[in-house]
């Protein structure tokens, strides 16, 4: 114990330098003193104040999704994080397949993976990536894949996702982890409160003090609630599909390497699937062969007789990885419960109809084009 505290307070300390740090570049935007870029279409940045675990990426899916439907014209634009992709800058084109996305990083794949049938671009500099969008696509609205932070390019709107859970990011036994303190939640238009649903006993009480809270720090941004319900798993050998009820007689392992595990987990046993063990490794890991048979040796200790893990882990594993035991992937499903209200709430912020496209300010493009192009020799800003 008397290691314990010195080193949570030095690593705490740390935590919090890097988020003034955060605040300083913020405040150099904000005064001018550095400058933003401006796309010609629309600008709709989903990020938050946290390291991960808030579901930005499953809430960019479902924003897509909803904004085609209504007839938008979306794309979504990433950094593509842990990608070893060259190229300075990578579009895929709608209806490209996930395993053309396997250097690109696990966010891209995922969207490929949920048809998100929308221009991709991947690039340090998201104006780049936007800007080459525009020249091949009619697009009406850049969906900013954790663009809180990325102040580099100007934006119409900012969403921050807040986990309901673990808003303020404790972990490593320290109180928070943030990108940015609370007080950068001035900066948001609108919040949505993720996995509402996971909450425990007294879960309400909780949200409602949490809801308060945001409500003191920005009482201009309207709030909206949001779930993630496991729907059912995958088994990866046949590609068949398992019911959570089916599951419960089952003795598994549960692992993952997501921003949040602690969310797997409850989601699991909220699901009633009952956990031998669980066990989390660091976001985006990026899975050995060595990690599989150490996980499958100690599910056989355990007596497991399954392997349970996320989507986002799933495309994480080696491509040729084989098993002696079960592994199944859990189908999540991404909700907001005022879903009429958020994208009405979207479409009067942008001055436009949500039952009909915004009007177009860049150029037709896309037709009988590939479904990746890479585009070589630009520089990022």
């Amino acid at each position: 114990m008397t290691l314990t505290f010195p080193f949570s307070t030095a690593g705490q300390a740390v935590a919090d330098l890097y988020t003034a740090g955060t605040g300083i570049r913020t405040w150099l935007f904000r005064h001018g003193l550095r400058r933003q870029q401006r796309l010609r279409a629309k600008v709709i940045s989903i990020g938050n104040i946290a390291w991960g675990g808030t579901g930005k990426t499953p809430f960019t899916i479902w924003l897509a999704q909803r904004l085609s439907a209504a007839g938008w014209r979306p794309s979504i634009l990433t950094r593509g994080y842990g990608r070893t992709s060259a190229e300075p800058v990578r579009i895929f084109f709608p209806g490209a397949s996930p395993e053309d996305a396997r250097t690109d990083g696990d966010e891209v794949q995922l969207y490929l993976r949920h048809s998100v049938k929308v221009p991709l671009g991947i690039a340090a500099s998201r104006y780049t990536a936007g800007r080459t969008i525009e020249e091949r696509f009619r697009v009406d609205v850049h969906l900013l894949d954790d663009g809180f932070q990325h102040l580099s390019l100007a934006r119409d709107l900012d969403i921050v996702l807040l986990d309901a859970r673990n808003p303020w990011a404790a972990r490593w036994g320290l109180s928070r982890v943030l990108r940015e303190s609370p007080r950068a939640l001035r900066r948001a238009h609108a919040m949505v409160i993720t996995n509402c649903n996971l909450l425990a006993d007294g879960g309400e009480k909780k949200l409602d003090s949490l809801r308060e809270k945001l409500r003191r720090i920005n009482p201009g941004a309207p709030q909206f609630l949001a779930t993630t319900r496991l729907t059912h798993f995958v088994e990866t050998r046949r590609g068949r599909s398992v019911s959570p009820d089916a599951m419960k007689g089952r003795r598994a392992l549960a692992f993952c390497g997501i921003g949040n595990p602690e969310n797997f987990f409850a989601a699991l046993n909220d699901a009633g699937v009952r956990c031998l063990e669980r066990k989390p490794f660091h976001d985006h890991h990026a899975y050995r062969e060595e990690d599989l048979k150490d996980l499958a040796a100690f599910a056989q200790e355990l007596g497991a007789d399954c392997l349970l893990t996320t989507e986002k882990d799933l495309v994480n594993l080696p491509a040729a990885a084989e098993l002696d035991m079960p592994l199944y992937w859990a189908a999540m499903q991404f909700e907001v419960q005022e879903e009429a209200a958020l994208l009405g709430w979207i479409a009067e912020s942008l001055g436009v109809s949500i039952n009909s496209p915004a009007p177009a300010r860049s150029g037709a493009g896309g037709a009988g084009a590939p479904a990746v192009a890479a585009v070589s020799g630009v520089r990022s800003h």
